[in-house]
């Protein structure tokens, strides 16, 4: 006899079992069912050579969100949080690295020894971060707006928004409306004159893109990212995964690991009806949610005949074109950046020439022979993840794209190595005679072992245009065209990254319509 649940959730990274647990909290049985043999999807660590480990592919816990925190009670499972986001190097070619703290007047102090106007216009920046803090964060951490109607129920929450975005003020109001379309690099340029802090700071608006500084619209990734990082996770991902799958199983959901979905079936009105794993198993259930990115979940757990031409030409057209590679290394002693040893995260950057000359090679197939790095040393807050007196450094390399000229193979994964170790090497002489191992996991290995399609770490793109009605309008709210099908992984809103609000905020859209 087949087993029926209330609720089948296909993916255990951390939006899956944020979905899980609440479910499970409001008395909902829910099915977790994970492909891999651990939970945490791009949150979760591997040991990539003998006694040494990763975080996992995504590092930045600093946005995992407070509602999720608080609603999931994760502290009573362990999770321990400190506010305040971590202290970052930026890291210059002329062996300078600027400590980026969460203590505003301890940063522009640091900022003051290269130049004094910028010690004033960092003073600024951050008064400005704050002033619209409230607004960015209203519009991530509700629901998406209902753009395909326009009866009082839709228009009633955008006039709110409206009405929030007045309240700013009208000098804060006109700068935020002025600055969000801007490329980053001319946001940044008229506030700060020293290239490697103004590369260093809208590092973030580039991550996972396929922008360059100079692109319309990076300034909106940056204050996103601003607006939104506020927590340290002591432990990091896997710390947080862990609280995640203890406060699903003790509310009750059940989790199947090793266990890969083969189709969501739908019932001859072509609703929802369960789903089959490639084992042959069945699983009944009116509802479906799916945290896969959009095509795994439209075009390889659903038969062609079951999508309308209007939603498969919506799969189609989203952009998901993955620019991030990842290398791992492990050392045989401790690595210190320009001088500095005590930091978990480092930036490069230098300038925003130098970034978008990195971004180049990305359009034409090639990947960028001085990337941009996004370099984390866990060994400073996590030494059980490297012997004692070693090291792990974990990069995100950009820019590194999925669609290579001459195709992913051990060659071109050689050069790759090669080219970011050259690069860690500026600000970290003679590191290469302490590696042990590296792994390089290109966006084609990103793809194999996580499940992104394109190797896209956020699941699609943070453009402006799929980020208002992400991944786009048929699917904006969660639900799919297809009842009882449901979406909440890193391509719904508010997109990808460590937040956990597109797996709560798909699982209050199931609860708050009275789906099950």
């Amino acid at each position: 006899m087949n087993k029926s649940y209330d609720i089948i959730i296909i993916g255990g990274g951390h939006n899956g079992l944020v979905a899980a647990a609440l479910l499970a909290k409001r008395n909902r049985k829910v099915l977790l069912i994970e492909k891999r043999d651990r939970l945490g999807g791009t949150a979760t660590g591997d040991e990539f050579h003998p006694g040494y480990f990763t975080t996992g592919l995504l590092h930045d816990t600093s946005r995992i969100n407070k509602k999720v925190i608080e609603e999931l009670e994760l502290e009573k499972f362990g999770l321990k949080v400190k506010p305040g986001r971590a202290t970052i190097g930026l890291l210059s070619k002329k062996g300078d690295c600027l400590q980026l703290s969460d203590d505003e007047e301890k940063t522009a102090t640091a900022i003051s020894a290269f130049s004094a106007k910028d010690a004033d216009a960092y003073r600024d920046y951050i008064s400005f971060i704050a002033s619209i803090r409230p607004f960015i964060k209203s519009l991530l951490e509700d629901f998406p707006p209902d753009l395909t109607a326009f009866g009082i129920e839709q228009v009633w929450p955008l006039l709110k928004k409206a009405w929030a975005l007045r309240r700013l003020g009208k000098k804060t109001m006109l700068e935020l409306l002025k600055v969000a379309p801007m490329s980053v690099a001319d946001f940044l340029n008229e506030k700060f004159e020293t290239e490697f802090i103004k590369a260093g700071i809208a590092a973030p608006a580039l991550y996972g893109s396929f922008t360059g500084p100079w692109s319309s619209y990076t300034t909106l990734n940056l204050l996103v990212h601003e607006c939104t990082a506020s927590l340290q996770v002591a432990g990091g991902p896997q710390a947080l995964i862990a609280a995640l799958e203890k406060a699903a199983r003790h509310h009750g959901a059940e989790i199947l690991t090793n266990t890969t979905v083969d189709k969501i079936v739908l019932d001859a009105s072509h609703k929802v009806s369960g789903v089959k794993t490639i084992q042959g198993e069945l699983f009944s259930a009116r509802l479906v949610i799916s945290t896969c990115t959009p095509q795994i979940t439209f075009f390889e757990l659903l038969k062609p005949n079951q999508l309308t031409y209007t939603l498969e030409q919506s799969v189609r057209h989203y952009r998901a074109r993955g620019t991030t590679a990842k290398v791992n290394l492990a050392l045989n002693k401790e690595v210190s950046f320009n001088g500095i040893s005590a930091l978990e995260y480092y930036r490069t950057g230098n300038s925003f020439d130098e970034m978008e000359r990195a971004f180049d090679p990305a359009k034409y197939g090639r990947f960028s022979e001085e990337p941009v790095l996004d370099i984390h040393v866990p060994t400073v807050s996590y030494s059980h993840l490297a012997p004692s007196g070693h090291s792990v450094v974990s990069v995100l390399v950009h820019y590194a794209p999925y669609h290579l000229k001459e195709g992913w193979n051990e060659s071109t994964r050689k050069k790759l190595l090669d080219t970011v170790i050259q690069t860690l090497e500026r600000y970290s002489p003679q590191l290469s005679s302490s590696i042990v191992s590296a792994q390089v996991l290109t966006p084609a290995d990103l793809e194999a072992q996580y499940a992104l399609t394109n190797g896209h770490i956020f699941h699609g793109e943070h453009a402006v245009d799929q980020l208002i009605t992400r991944p786009f309008p048929s699917c904006a709210g969660y639900a799919t065209p297809i009842e009882g099908l449901f979406i909440c992984g890193s391509g719904s809103h508010p997109g990808g990254g460590i937040t956990g609000l597109p797996g709560y905020l798909g699982a209050l859209t199931v609860l708050k319509n009275r789906l099950t």
